[in-house]
């Protein structure tokens, strides 16, 4: 049975009227009435009562002419899902981010941007850590990726970065460190005797590769004493006095009591927040969402770099 049949026998069972419904419809009635008779034949059911004077519905027919509704409501509803797919305003775009990019003004704003732009649009977010989330924008299992890099960091050709952020590796005290007092930059070679609090090496935070290879410039390894994953748990073990650790600017978010921030000298601490995605696919869900991001100003890079 075809979809136009169903629009014929929806006219004819609301203006029960084979005449005023062929005119509603736009065809003859001699026509119309072979379909209504071709499609009680298919079914086996009489679904209309007809007399010289008047047309019924049978009782087969009433809920035949719910379920015809229903019928060409979805279908109405398919062709628009499908064309609102193919204009980029439904669908699921999969963004993955390290944990600190929730931080991000340039991010949060993005999100809320697209979220308000494209109400129907699933957007699936999960933290991961940055070489997973670089294999995935190269497989294509994601479309939208936010790492932060280690500073000398080299990422795949078929890789767009933008930069999004820009902010500072510090150093974390205990707010009873004797360092704490200290307002000037702390020189990372003040840091060599220093317990440190840690992710552990290759977990895939690449600002945490260059936190190494700062030590290692200024002389020395970080003496670990206590490795953890998560950022809140890193200055949580800060503020119990297990150790200090360096993190990024944009963690001084996450409130954690008993901690004390202090620039760091002679070390290159700058770090950067960027955006990736596979430039040799086309996604217009993703170029939607990267055209409601700020990207970082050629200007600011330059300045601070």
């Amino acid at each position: 049975m075809e979809l136009r049949q169903f629009r014929y026998f929806v006219a004819v069972a609301e203006e029960l009227h084979f005449t005023r419904a062929a005119e509603r419809l736009h065809i003859g009635q001699p026509p119309l009435s072979l379909q209504i008779q071709a499609i009680e034949r298919e079914l086996g059911v009489t679904l209309l009562k007809r007399t010289r004077r008047k047309v019924e519905l049978t009782a087969a027919g009433e809920l035949f002419l719910q379920e015809a509704r229903l019928a060409l409501m979805q279908a109405a509803r398919a062709i628009d899902t499908a064309k609102r797919a193919a204009r980029g305003e439904m669908g699921t775009l999969r963004v993955n981010f390290i944990t600190s990019v929730p931080l991000v003004n340039a991010f949060t704003t993005a999100v809320r941007r697209f979220r308000l732009a494209l109400p129907d649009v699933h957007l699936e977010l999960k933290i991961k850590p940055s070489p997973e989330i670089i294999d995935d924008v190269l497989l294509n299992t994601i479309d939208i990726g936010f790492t932060r890099p280690a500073l000398q960091a080299v990422l795949p050709s078929k890789l767009k970065a933008t930069p999004v952020h820009r902010d500072k590796l510090m150093l974390v005290l205990p707010i009873d460190h004797p360092l704490s007092h200290e307002d000037a930059p702390i020189s990372i070679g003040r840091l060599k005797t220093e317990r440190f609090v840690l992710r552990p090496l290759g977990t895939g935070a690449g600002f945490y590769e260059q936190v190494f290879s700062m030590c290692t410039e200024a002389g020395f390894s970080p003496l670990i004493v206590q490795e953890a994953t998560e950022a809140a748990t890193i200055l949580g073990l800060v503020a119990a006095g297990v150790g200090i650790t360096i993190a990024p600017q944009a963690l001084q978010s996450i409130m954690v009591h008993d901690v004390v921030w202090r620039h760091l000298s002679d070390a290159q601490t700058d770090s950067e927040v960027v955006m990736i995605h596979n430039r040799t696919a086309s996604n217009l869900l993703r170029d939607q969402f990267i055209s409601g991001l700020k990207p970082l100003p050629d200007s600011v890079r330059k300045d601070q770099r």
